[in-house]
């Protein structure tokens, strides 16, 4: 967007929202398919070891592929990590501005309150 830092442009409430839903179910996608990964990496483990006494390149071939799996789980849990700290910034960005709105509220009712007040 002509160059500008997505961090600096202005966004509605309705957009804030919808990125921090789309973060959390970003997400919980990731953290899923990072516990797919491990699952299949410990299925790959224990078939090398079976394999081990049989043919043991072998074995090491379905190791290495086991060990492949676990660094892509831990780079989904990363990205999961990521994902959720994002979220819970933009959420943290809302509340924020909540509390401002109800301040600012909140001293307009006293002041008109100060108002009616000094009225005779």
């Amino acid at each position: 967007m002509l160059g500008i830092d997505d961090e600096f442009v202005e966004r509605s409430f309705e957009e804030m929202e919808e990125d921090m839903r789309r973060l959390l179910k970003e997400s919980q996608r990731r953290k899923e398919e990072a516990s797919n990964l491990l699952r299949r990496s410990d299925s790959l483990r224990n078939r090398s070891i079976d394999l081990r006494t049989e043919d043991q390149e072998a074995a090491e071939v379905i190791w290495q592929e086991s060990e492949e799996l676990r660094e892509e789980s831990r780079e989904m849990v990363r990205l999961c990590v990521d994902c959720a700290l994002k979220a819970g910034d933009i959420k943290r960005r809302i509340e924020i501005h909540d509390q401002i709105v109800a301040v600012v509220d909140r001293a307009d009712e006293i002041w008109k309150g100060a108002i009616r007040g000094s009225r005779p």
